[in-house]
């Protein structure tokens, strides 16, 4: 499905010509569309970057600590995990005041193989371990709360909200835009899967213990350094999120996205500091994307890039067609699909308020 968003935007940009999923949105439902756009990216783009805080700040806290010269309990102030988060939000900010994403290609690629490495290091700690002889292992769970994993899913695959950008920066390769979609897609959900799987079956039910697999490999040293790994996949990974998140702010406060290297640096100190403060109150994880992933996750991974379509399309045969052949109440396999793709994000996001509430009330704790 976030395959198919993805390449909906693009159609949809292509469509219109337009350079922002904003500009989208104006362009094919008006003002209101515009406004539907930014409010939703503004509360996707902040929940996004709360749980990538969180992340790192959860895999560097015993990495911090092992590297220290001191040993537990680990008291001092600067062994805090706020500290840690801080040093966090210190790395990122740097990196994140460039308006021009063109500089990350190099440091993604190297994100790519840190992600495909630290694969490499839970097959060899399955290998050695096996699947799990102390915890049960249930692979079909009828449970509502299994609902809740269809939008952090989604969540886990979410670029729709630069994804015109980057359509845009490629240039003279735009051609090629859908074998870079289905590729990334592909290679992702492999390496997600696996890994899950393989987390799943080394560690059984207790799983669910952790925010994340790495959590549960305890002063391992090998994982720790798969930690490290992922750490700075994600640091790497947080200027993608804080520049349309800076973005977004601008067009709604001042009408445009940018207004200068230097404003934009004081814009990014602001936005990184109230990120840092409200990663610092939820504090979990897997609270973040449980909140998250039911309301604006799938508005803007599945339903918008399904409405926007849909639009497109119907655009473009009202444009192709005569006027005397053109029928409004006819649809294309297009818009069909469209539609499909955003009722689908309407039901994962009502499946899975629905499991929240079922464990919260209690009724899905044994």
């Amino acid at each position: 499905l976030s395959d198919i968003s993805l390449v909906f935007l693009v159609k949809a940009a292509k469509q219109s010509r337009t350079t922002s999923l904003q500009e989208l949105g104006r362009y094919y439902y008006g003002h209101n569309g515009e406004l539907i756009v930014n409010v939703s990216l503004v509360a996707l783009l902040l929940c996004a970057s709360l749980s990538v805080l969180i992340a790192i700040a959860d895999l560097l806290t015993p990495l911090w600590h092992h590297a220290l010269p001191i040993g537990p309990p680990y008291d001092q102030w600067y062994c805090q995990y706020w500290f840690v988060m801080l040093l966090c939000v210190a790395i990122i900010y740097p990196i994140s005041i460039p308006s021009n994403l063109s500089p990350l290609k190099y440091s993604s690629a190297g994100a790519v193989l840190s992600i495909f490495l630290v694969f490499v290091f839970m097959v060899i700690r399955f290998l050695q371990h096996g699947v799990s002889k102390t915890s049960p292992i249930d692979l079909f769970v009828d449970s509502p709360i299994a609902a809740l994993a269809l939008p952090i899913q989604g969540l886990a695959y979410a670029s729709q909200f630069n994804v015109v950008g980057l359509y845009v920066e490629l240039g003279e390769h735009k051609k090629h835009i859908n074998k870079v979609i289905h590729c990334s897609m592909l290679f992702t959900c492999v390496i997600y899967a696996l890994f899950g799987l393989l987390g799943y079956l080394y560690f059984g039910q207790d799983t669910g213990k952790y925010s994340m697999i790495l959590d549960g490999f305890h002063n391992d040293k090998l994982m720790m350094v798969a930690g490290a790994m992922i750490s700075l996949t994600n640091i790497l990974k947080m200027p993608l999120i804080v520049l349309p998140f800076r973005n977004t702010v601008n067009l709604i406060l001042f009408g445009k996205q940018e207004l200068g290297l230097a404003i934009s640096a004081v814009e990014t100190l602001l936005l990184l500091l109230l990120i840092y403060i409200l990663a610092k109150v939820v504090g979990d994880l897997a609270l973040g994307l449980e909140l998250s992933g039911p309301t604006v996750g799938v508005f803007v991974c599945f339903i918008l890039p399904g409405m926007l379509c849909f639009k497109s399309d119907k655009e473009k045969w009202k444009r192709f067609l005569p006027m005397h052949s053109y029928d409004a109440d006819h649809y294309s396999r297009t818009q069909i699909t469209a539609l499909v793709v955003a009722m689908l994000g309407v039901l994962m996001g009502l499946a899975s308020i629905a499991g929240l509430v079922f464990q919260q009330t209690g009724n899905g704790k044994k």
